[in-house]
């Protein structure tokens, strides 16, 4: 951890050497997370973009994986289907459980993009139904 403004706002977080702005899911009501090396934690991210696994694979032709920055902690977020059910994207620094499922076996191996709307860092133990486990490559 870099920085926090605290719960459910603005973090500045090193993951590989990569500086990402993400929401703080981590410190307290009470306290904000201290600056420091963060363990038990994982990553996720929500989007409320709706686009088929036939556009995303269309919006990545030159096969990117990376996360690129848009604004405060929204991303684009290009990376290579690893698995299906649950879908896991490799983003580079990050490995990451797409929100949208599947179990088109065809995807794994793809290269797509996905909106991310809100990149989180939450405890690793915290009970999410939404979201799946996610962590650092």
């Amino acid at each position: 951890m870099e920085n926090t403004e605290g719960l459910g706002k603005q973090a500045d977080v090193w993951v590989d050497g990569t500086l990402l702005t993400v929401c703080d899911g981590i410190s307290t009501t009470e306290d904000r997370c201290p600056a420091g090396l963060v363990e038990g934690v994982r990553f996720r991210y929500n989007t409320d973009e709706c686009v088929s696994w036939e556009q995303a694979i269309a919006d990545n032709p030159s096969r990117r994986v990376s996360l690129e920055p848009l604004k405060k902690w929204s991303y684009a977020g290009f990376g290579r289907v690893e698995q299906v059910l649950p879908v896991v994207i490799h983003f580079g620094v990050l490995r990451m459980e797409d929100p949208n499922w599947s179990t088109d076996e065809d995807l794994i191996g793809k290269f797509v993009r996905v909106g991310i709307d809100r990149l989180e860092i939450v405890r690793a133990d915290a009970d999410d139904e939404d979201f799946g486990d996610f962590s650092a490559k």
